[in-house]
C-alpha cells in the first residue's frame, strides 16, 4: 500500500514539474511548437504554415493574457477555441482538415470535449 501511494505522488510530482514547465514558455514559443506540430502531422505548404503560426500566436497570446489574469472563464476559452477552429478550417485543404480533426478527437480520448492541444493525449497547453 505504501509503495502505491508513493507512486502515485511521484507520479503527481512529475506531472506537476512538466506542467510548470510547459508554462513557462512564452506564447510565441508555444505557438512555434503547435505550428511545427501541425507543419508535420498535415504537410503544411509554406504559405500556410506561416498563416497557422500567425493564428497560434493569436491565440496563446489570447491564452496568456486569461492566464495572467487567472480567468476561468470557460465560455470565453470555448469561444476561443471555436474561432480557432473556424480559421483553422480556412487555411487547411479538406484532406488536411480531416486529419486534423481525427487527429483532435484521438487526442480528446474519442471525441468528449476537453483540451490542445497544443495541447500538445496530452491537454491544451
Amino acid at each position: 500500500m505504501k509503495k502505491v501511494v508513493m507512486l502515485m505522488m511521484l507520479a503527481f510530482a512529475s506531472l506537476t514539474v512538466f506542467a510548470q514547465r510547459n508554462n513557462d514558455a512564452t506564447p510565441e514559443e508555444r505557438a512555434d511548437r503547435q505550428t511545427k506540430q501541425l507543419t508535420k502531422s498535415l504537410a503544411l505548404t509554406e504559405d500556410q504554415e506561416k498563416k497557422v503560426y500567425a493564428l497560434n500566436l493569436d491565440r496563446m497570446k489570447e491564452m496568456e493574457e486569461m492566464r495572467k489574469s487567472q480567468s476561468t472563464d470557460r465560455e470565453k476559452m470555448k469561444a476561443s477555441q471555436d474561432k480557432y477552429q473556424a480559421e483553422v478550417g480556412k487555411i487547411l485543404t479538406a484532406e488536411q482538415m480531416e486529419k486534423y480533426k481525427a487527429t483532435m478527437t484521438e487526442r480528446r480520448g474519442g471525441g468528449g470535449q476537453g483540451g490542445q492541444g497544443g495541447g500538445q493525449g496530452r491537454k491544451r497547453q
